[in-house]
């Protein structure tokens, strides 16, 4: 096994880990802005919000890794979101919302000529999903999978 691979499966709750307290954060500063409508806590939102994305796309690769799957460096993220749900890592309906988020920030990032249309998307992603998105590790003998709950008003 290469270092690449074996340090993806040593990682791979360290990584859960950081995804779980930044979704903690990002839900922090999405009630900090409704409140305040502070153009600082904006920003931290958008940080957080791209961080929790960045650490999905890669437990999603850990977790193709972990059961022997093979990645390479032209696997887009959302192929990779595909992926890791083809292989059970989640449901049908957090696969659709973390390639939403996904999908969003690659927008944000990339299509600067629509940036002021993707920070609006992205704040109503995180006001009516992310700020009401629960996810936990559930595992058995045979597998690990990421579960959430929605405790939005709107499931």
């Amino acid at each position: 096994m290469s270092p690449y691979y074996k340090y993806k499966k040593e990682k791979f709750l360290e990584k859960y880990k950081a995804a779980y307290n930044n979704l903690s954060d990002l839900k922090e500063s999405i009630n900090q802005y409704k409140n305040t409508n502070s153009k600082i806590i904006r920003r931290a939102m958008f940080a957080f919000f791209q961080d929790f994305c960045e650490y999905i796309i890669d437990i999603c690769e850990s977790y193709i890794i972990i059961n022997d799957g093979r990645v390479n460096s032209t696997t887009t993220s959302l192929k990779l979101i595909e992926q890791a749900f083809n292989e059970g890592f989640f449901d049908k309906n957090l696969k659709n919302c973390l390639s939403m988020a996904v999908k969003l920030r690659n927008r944000y990032t990339h299509d600067y000529y629509q940036r002021e249309s993707s920070e609006k998307q992205i704040e109503d992603f995180c006001f009516q999903k992310l700020a009401y998105l629960e996810i936990f590790l559930e595992e058995s003998k045979e597998h690990v999978i990421l579960k959430y709950k929605d405790n939005s008003k709107n499931n």
